[in-house]
């Protein structure tokens, strides 16, 4: 699965801004576990599978939990790709593909509750902001791999994004950390905030673009969200383009996604940059 510059040299060469080759050579510990820490049992029975689910074909089936990778299978991956030991990683990612899971099911029960828990790790201090985007980085080089014939390179797609925080949207951290997240594992990220759907929709018109994020902050913003994620997907020059969510009044309620029309739902951060790294894969497979 890796390549002749191993997993983690081709890392490097994709991360850019604060995170990079200066990046992989600091001499990182594994994250301290102690009361802080978060629960990925916690984190996997709130079903984080259906709540990514990745409508259209790709709907994520609610799998029982001896049909899943396990708890512990979950947590290694998460502390492995924050190491330094890419054989280690390599061999742990081989050995639970061999086990013959679904592409669904690797990202929504494996990859996505791995890259959460890295973000959870992240809010509570167990781990830096460095861990998490090469984590998530390497993450999404494991998913370019497994749906691919022959492995992806970083000049091999176009991490194209656009974000958007609707108009009167009072947050707009969470795009922004969301932005910060992705350019950090090599993509380039265009920030909208409080733009008509009209202004969205020229942009997306005369760039190409290929994954398209919009914040929903409240239920009551679901028209607006859905009016918008509409003028996208009409005046897109990517006529596969992707489309996710995320924001309060989606982590409240999953299925407003389906409502809105997006493809995708990305919980937070990390999650996101799973999410997108699947639309844009999805779109070089269907071309």
């Amino acid at each position: 699965m890796a390549s002749e510059g191993g997993l983690y040299s081709e890392i490097g060469d994709v991360c850019v801004g604060p995170v990079g080759h200066a990046a992989l050579r600091r001499n990182r510990g594994s994250p301290r576990k102690d009361e802080s820490t978060p629960s990925l049992e916690r984190i996997v029975r709130a079903e984080i599978g259906p709540k990514l689910a990745l409508f259209h074909q790709d709907r994520v089936a609610v799998l029982p939990p001896k049909s899943r990778p396990t708890l512990e299978e979950i947590e290694r991956l998460a502390m492995l790709v924050i190491g330094t030991d890419e054989a280690a990683t390599v061999a742990h990612f081989e050995k639970v593909c061999a086990q013959e899971h679904s592409y669904a099911t690797l990202l929504a029960y494996f990859i996505a509750p791995a890259a959460q828990f890295l973000g959870e790790l992240w809010k509570q201090d167990v781990c830096d902001f460095f861990e998490v985007t090469i984590g998530v980085g390497r993450l999404q080089a494991f998913m370019d791999r497994l749906t691919a014939p022959d492995p992806l390179s970083a000049a091999d797609v176009k991490r194209r994004a656009l974000l958007i925080a609707l108009p009167g949207e009072p947050h707009v951290l969470g795009v922004r950390m969301v932005a910060k997240a992705l350019e950090a594992t090599g993509w380039d990220v265009t920030v909208e905030e409080h733009l008509p759907a009209e202004a969205n929709a020229n942009t997306v018109a005369s760039e190409w673009i290929g994954v398209v994020g919009v914040s929903v902050g409240g239920a009551a913003r679901a028209e607006l969200a859905a009016r918008t994620v509409s003028a996208v997907r009409g005046a897109s020059l990517n006529r596969r383009v992707g489309i996710m969510v995320g924001g309060s009044a989606i982590v409240e309620n999953p299925e407003l996604a389906m409502q809105i029309g997006a493809d995708a739902v990305g919980l937070d951060a990390a999650t996101s940059v799973v999410v997108a790294s699947h639309l844009l894969v999805r779109q070089a497979a269907m071309a």
